[in-house]
C-alpha cells in the first residue's frame, strides 16, 4: 500500500500535496494527503470504468467518451467536500469565537495564569475550537512562547478573521496591552462584525432569491417552451410536403426551416445552459451572501435538479395537455 502512495505522490504535482495538507487540517481530517490522493483517485478509475461498461452494456457505446470526461470530475469530488467542510468549521469558530475569548479574559481575571486560562477555556460546545485551544495551551505549558501559540490557532482554521484576530491580540501584548482587556475588548469588536454581516446578508438576500429564481425556475421553463416550441415547427415542417421547396416549408408569412437545428441540439444546448447556469448562479449567491465563490458550491446540486425537475416537468405538460386541444401529425 506505501507502494501506491508513493507512485501517487510522484504522479501528482508537490503544490497540490501541499495544498490537500493544509485543507485536511483545516477539515479536521487526520489522513495523510497521500492517502486521500490515492483514494481519490482509486475512486474515479473505478467509477469510470463502471460508466463505460454500462454504457457498453446499455448500447450507448458512442458515448464512451463520457468516461474519460467523469473521471477528472468524480477526483475532483472529494477535493470540494474537504473545501466545504473546511469552510463550516471556519464558519461556526468564527461564531463562537467571542463567547471563548471572553471566557478566556473571565478566566485570567480570575487569577489563572494565561496558558491555564486557555487550557480551562476549552469546551465540549466550542467544537473545533476546542481542540485548537487545548492543543495551543499545550504548547504554551509545554515551554512554547504564548504568542506563537497563538498565531498557531489562526494557521490551523481557515479563517482570515480569526488569524487578523489572534494577530491583533499577539501584537498587542507585544506592546504591553493587558490581555484580560484585549481578549474582551476583541470580542466585542468580533460581535459588532457579527452583527454588520448580518445585516449585509439581510440587505442582499433579496438579490439571491432573485438569482435562484431565475436560473433555478425561469431559465428551465423558457428553454422548456422554446425547446417544445421548436419540436413542433419541425414535426410541422417535416409532415408539410411543398412541391419545388426541399429545405422549407411556407406558411403564410411563416418560413419554416425542415432540415435546419434539431430538437436533439436544442435539447443538449439548454442541458449545457442549464449546467453552466446553475453553476455561476450558485457562485454568485455565495459571493453575495458571504463574499467568497466557495460558499455558494451547496447550492450546485440544488439548482441542477430544480433545473432539470422544471425543464422536464414543463415538456410534460405541455405535451399532455396541448396535445388534447390539437391534432396529431
Amino acid at each position: 500500500m506505501m507502494r501506491a502512495y508513493r507512485f501517487v505522490r510522484s504522479i501528482l504535482p508537490k503544490r497540490y500535496f501541499g495544498w490537500l495538507r493544509k485543507n485536511l487540517i483545516y477539515a479536521s481530517i487526520s489522513i495523510s494527503e497521500e492517502k486521500f490522493a490515492s483514494l481519490a483517485l482509486a475512486y474515479s478509475l473505478s467509477f469510470s470504468l463502471l460508466i463505460f461498461v454500462i454504457l457498453l452494456l446499455t448500447g450507448f457505446s458512442q458515448y464512451w467518451y463520457l468516461s474519460l470526461i467523469s473521471m477528472p470530475l468524480i477526483f475532483t469530488l472529494p477535493h470540494l467536500f474537504v473545501i466545504l467542510i473546511g469552510d463550516k468549521n471556519a464558519e461556526f469558530a468564527e461564531s463562537i469565537l467571542p463567547d471563548v475569548l471572553q471566557l478566556m479574559a473571565a478566566n485570567i481575571r480570575s487569577g489563572l495564569t494565561p496558558d491555564r486560562a486557555f487550557l480551562f477555556s476549552a469546551r465540549p460546545e466550542f467544537g473545533i475550537l476546542e481542540k485548537e485551544i487545548r492543543l495551543a495551551a499545550s504548547k504554551a505549558i509545554a515551554g512554547e512562547p504564548l504568542e506563537d501559540a497563538l498565531l498557531s490557532m489562526g494557521e490551523r482554521i481557515k479563517s482570515r478573521l480569526i488569524s487578523r484576530t489572534f494577530k491583533l491580540i499577539v501584537d498587542g501584548m507585544r506592546k504591553g496591552g493587558e490581555l484580560a482587556n484585549l481578549l474582551e475588548q476583541t470580542s466585542e469588536d468580533m460581535r459588532e462584525i457579527k452583527l454588520l454581516r448580518k445585516e449585509i446578508s439581510a440587505q442582499v438576500g433579496m438579490y439571491s432569491i432573485f438569482i435562484l429564481v431565475a436560473t433555478g425556475i425561469a431559465a428551465p421553463l423558457l428553454f422548456s417552451l422554446s425547446s417544445y416550441l421548436i419540436q413542433t415547427m419541425y414535426s410541422l415542417g417535416k409532415s408539410i410536403n411543398v412541391p419545388g421547396a426541399e429545405g422549407y416549408a411556407n406558411i403564410g408569412f411563416l418560413k419554416l426551416s425542415i432540415g435546419g437545428v434539431s430538437p436533439s441540439f436544442i435539447q443538449t444546448y439548454a442541458s449545457l445552459m442549464m449546467i453552466s447556469s446553475s453553476i455561476f448562479g450558485s457562485l454568485l449567491v455565495g459571493i453575495l451572501q458571504n463574499g467568497k465563490e466557495k460558499a455558494g458550491l451547496k447550492y450546485i446540486p440544488f439548482l441542477l435538479a430544480a433545473n432539470f425537475l422544471v425543464f422536464f416537468l414543463t415538456q410534460i405538460f405541455l405535451i399532455q395537455i396541448i396535445g388534447l386541444f390539437t391534432p396529431s401529425i
